[in-house]
């Protein structure tokens, strides 16, 4: 019972409520690689603690890089294996989101603080666009450095044609973005079967329902000389959705367009030529993929030679 009642307190915080089999099988995992009694009713073990929570718990983080062992000091001879891809998937899906929103809500914000906004929260004024951006470098890198410290993942976007050159992509991404990019060239639009749904909260809490293209595998990765280390590694891509949805073209598009929704809002050109004077994120069209959101989740201390 003692020990029934010490994993019990740990364990509630395991998973992020993405789903019930997600869950299972991160307690039961626990619970057989730590020799317990199985719990009955593994659901209720996070039911009511973690329901609505956007973040990662740390209990969740431990069980993640550290496998279900960390759970159980009072075995000593615990063997247990990575947690299930599932459960990294629905963590990077989760994490993706959050990002999305928070990035989503920050720039609003910004744009907010210009006094340009009208109440709904669409720019009344063009020139809008171009005055975000000497806060652009202040908002991304900060939420992505927040998330990746707070996850203990690598959380990032990247693209294939960069305006901050922080988002230049590793080799694997890169070769993700090539095959996004190959795939939306099909011209199959939102109708591909192949794109993943996902829900994402706008800042003013409207639904804003997302299909996009994901890649994900575990992967070893040289590090520190001949040593390799596994790593979940996720991406999904970001499509530049109708000019109805949102005004992205004011930023990517193209200066002197001659469709006036394709345009670069006026000031944007001269405030990319200061701010990020190596741009090369202009010239797309709605449908085009701009880039991806990344997560690398580190699979524990265990290095493979």
């Amino acid at each position: 019972m003692k020990k029934i009642a010490f994993l019990f307190g740990l364990v509630i915080g395991l998973v992020l409520p993405i789903s019930v089999f997600a869950q299972n099988t991160a307690l039961t995992d626990v619970y057989e690689s730590c020799g317990y009694e199985v719990f009955s009713h593994l659901e209720d073990a996070c039911t009511g603690c973690h329901t609505g929570q956007p973040e990662p718990t740390f209990e969740q983080t431990l069980y993640l890089t550290e496998g279900a062992c960390a759970f159980c000091p009072e075995v000593t001879t615990c063997s247990s294996g990575d947690p299930a891809e599932t459960e990294l998937y629905a963590d990077a899906q989760a994490t993706t989101k959050a990002y999305f929103e928070t990035l989503f809500k920050e720039f609003m914000m910004a744009m907010g603080r210009t006094g340009m906004m009208n109440p709904d929260g669409t720019p009344n004024n063009p020139a809008v666009f171009a005055t975000v951006f000497p806060e652009c470098p202040k908002i991304a890198p900060v939420i992505a450095s927040d998330f990746s410290r707070d996850t203990g993942y690598l959380v990032r976007r990247v693209t294939n044609k960069t305006r901050n050159s922080r988002n230049i992509p590793d080799s694997w991404e890169l070769d993700q973005l090539n095959k996004f990019d190959a795939m939306a060239a099909e011209g199959l639009g939102m109708a591909d079967e192949r794109r993943v749904p996902l829900v994402i909260s706008k800042p003013n809490g409207d639904p804003l329902p997302t299909k996009e293209y994901e890649s994900f595998e575990i992967v070893e990765e040289a590090q520190r000389g001949k040593d390799r280390i596994k790593y979940f590694r996720y991406m999904r891509s970001i499509t530049l959705p109708p000019v109805t949805v949102l005004p992205c073209m004011k930023c990517h598009g193209t200066p002197n367009a001659d469709d006036p929704m394709l345009r670069t809002a006026p000031g944007v050109i001269e405030a990319i030529q200061e701010h990020y004077p190596h741009d090369k994120a202009l010239g797309y069209k709605p449908g085009d993929i701009r880039g991806a959101w990344s997560i690398k989740i580190p699979l524990g201390p265990k290095i493979v030679k």
